[in-house]
């Protein structure tokens, strides 16, 4: 290993393009910070009974300015989703690219011309040494557990689009010098081994690419939605491969890599330690449950995880864990190496909080308040039995779920529940181990995600096709549940959900929690209204599934519309939406589902002005 010169040229190259990029991001976090000290402040009056308008932000004045490159595009053979502004950060980030890697350090040293710098020679170690530093940015983006999430409020899943993007762009930068190191190395003597393996520094550095090609090569969506594991452990292959062969090629690389590979490496300790060794965030799973609703054979099923969990007292809505689930009847310890990203749909905290007493005391007075309005309770009741008779597969009913619901808010454990639909290998055989009741271990890790700010606008609006409602299930019930306790923080009097299934069986998992929702609406507090738009794909109407002619126990909700044989026209929703509002400049959106449904979505909300947050896992 040869002795490292710092004042070269391709060196100088490389430090003053990691201090640029650095010095811009610590700004980023600055602004950032400061306006996480205003709206602290705005909801410290807030609580203390004052009127507040919408904090005003550093980084908001930026959004508002740039709100129309928000818009989201489709790019063939590309990508499905990219929103305009990342389209030009991207472009801004190749320019700052081509500069440094032409002009950096900026000035000539004595005896030297531009005619002597733009060599081959040197240009292409000028773009190696940049590409260097973006492979050290792409392994602290990759990473869950880091100080830049914390110190810019940008979430793992936000990130990992500039994660891609910028491997991208590195492992093109090495392709100019590993192509002209060849050449060189066959051109000595002619001898097609000296390409690759001439010596220790060519041979590390041809492995080094090797190591980054396998990154590269199964990274490709395509793999990584079918192939999960494979991108999985071929990235953790390939980043040790590539680190120390490329270290051992080039001694610089230390001063790039290694510190951003120690944080990846405590990143990958660290929630290992959670997820099998802490006793504080110990996992218990307490059950799980299938719902096929005769739709098994079609893959189209829904597997219900309840389980207790330390960390979920970090938890906010929307957020996700990872885990792996393992069916204990096939004994494959490789299986617990299968770890994948899920949503949480529902969370219980402990009882400690004035919050979760508040919480409590609200429960005791919506069940004396039931009990003596026993007409509608028969007819709650005798619509639950009906749903469970529905629904095959099920191992519990809808009675059980709201007993489990109580006894779950009164432990001093917090536990969730994840709702898996059976989309690929990996989740049907998950539904699969549901029905026969088969023993499941778990591991999780997380909780992951952005904190989302719903509670400072007037308006939550959700939409969800399918299984993406999940992460819409904790938004609504939180903002739900604090209003009706009398939050004061919570400025939102209006929730709307907006739902695409494909037929009312799909609603049974989640009976119990929408009539909780209800429940709390009708004795909150401070007021809040929830309207339903339930549109029902491939059903014409709800008496397919009920001889006796009767309608469906979300049609007779307040508010609730049901559509039948229908999807959603988002630009409707949204008119209704901003007709009905108190503020219309104060909506926030929340979406998940497919691409194509998100994107609509996303540029519909741009047109309104309003604010927007989606959901997807593009690991």
């Amino acid at each position: 290993m040869k002795e490292f010169n710092s004042s070269k040229d391709f060196h100088k190259v490389g430090y003053t393009y990691a201090f640029f990029w650095w010095g811009l991001f610590t700004l980023y976090c600055l602004a950032h910070q400061i306006d996480r000290v205003l709206i602290y402040r705005t909801r410290r009056l807030r609580s203390q009974g004052k009127v507040m308008p919408e904090p005003f932000s550093i980084l908001g004045c930026f959004g508002r300015i740039f709100n129309s490159f928000e818009h989201v595009i489709q790019i063939p053979f590309v990508t499905t989703w990219m929103p305009i502004k990342h389209i030009i950060g991207v472009t801004f980030f190749v320019i700052i690219n081509v500069i440094w890697i032409c002009l950096a350090p900026f000035h000539l040293s004595a005896n030297k011309t531009w005619a002597n710098v733009m060599t081959i020679g040197l240009m292409d170690r000028r773009a190696a040494y940049v590409g260097m530093v973006n492979w050290s940015f792409v392994f602290i983006l990759g990473s869950r557990n880091t100080v830049v999430t914390r110190m810019s409020g940008l979430s793992f899943e936000g990130l990992i689009p500039f994660h891609r993007w910028l491997a991208r762009i590195g492992f093109i930068e090495y392709i100019p010098h590993f192509v002209w190191r060849i050449m060189r190395g066959y051109q000595k003597d002619y001898v097609a081994k000296d390409a690759l393996f001439r010596d220790i520094e060519q041979g590390t550095g041809t492995i080094a690419m090797i190591g980054f090609l396998l990154l590269f090569v199964t990274s490709f969506e395509w793999i990584r939605r079918n192939y999960f594991e494979i991108f999985y452990y071929s990235h953790i292959v390939g980043i040790i491969i590539a680190t120390i062969a490329a270290c051992w090629h080039e001694t610089g690389c230390f001063y790039y890599f290694i510190p951003a590979v120690l944080l990846w490496a405590f990143d990958r300790i660290w929630r290992t330690y959670q997820s099998w060794w802490s006793n504080y965030h110990h996992t218990k799973l307490l059950k799980a449950e299938s719902f096929d609703n005769n739709q098994g054979a079609q893959g189209q099923g829904i597997t219900q995880v309840l389980f207790e969990y330390g960390r979920l007292q970090h938890y906010h809505p929307g957020q996700y864990v990872f885990v792996t689930l393992v069916n204990k009847t096939k004994k494959a310890f490789w299986n617990y190496a299968n770890w994948h990203p899920m949503t949480i749909s529902e969370v219980f905290q402990p009882s400690t909080t004035t919050l979760d007493k508040t919480r409590k005391e609200l429960n005791e007075k919506i069940a004396t308040s039931s009990s003596n309005k026993k007409t509608n309770g028969d007819k709650q009741v005798q619509e639950k039995q009906a749903i469970d008779q529905e629904s095959t597969g099920s191992s519990s009913s809808t009675s059980d779920n709201i007993k489990n619901r109580r006894y779950r808010q009164q432990s001093d454990i917090p536990s969730a529940s994840l709702h898996i639909k059976a989309l690929g290998s990996y989740t049907h055989d998950l539904l699969q181990a549901g029905i026969e009741h088969n023993e499941l271990d778990l591991r999780v890790d997380g909780p992951y995600g952005p904190r989302l700010e719903y509670q400072d606008y007037k308006t939550m609006a959700c939409f969800a096709a399918g299984i993406g409602i999940t992460p819409a299930l904790t938004l609504v019930k939180d903002c739900i549940e604090r209003r009706a306790a009398g939050v004061d923080t919570v400025i939102t009097d209006q929730v709307h959900l907006v739902w695409a299934i494909r037929t009312l069986d799909e609603l049974t998992p989640f009976t119990d929690l929408i009539i909780y929702w209800t429940e709390q609406c009708s004795n909150a507090t401070n007021p809040i209204q929830l309207y339903l738009d339930i549109y029902v794909t491939r059903q014409n109407n709800s008496n397919n599934n009920n001889e006796q002619g009767q309608k469906h126990w979300i049609e007779t909700l307040n508010n609730c519309n049901v559509t039948f044989n229908s999807r959603p026209n988002i630009e409707n929703c949204m008119n209704r939406i901003e007709e009905v509002t108190s503020d219309n400049k104060s909506v926030w959106v929340h979406t998940c589902g497919s691409d194509d449904f998100m994107r609509i979505i996303m540029n519909q909300a741009i047109k309104h002005h309003w604010n927007v947050h989606h959901e997807t896992f593009e690991f």
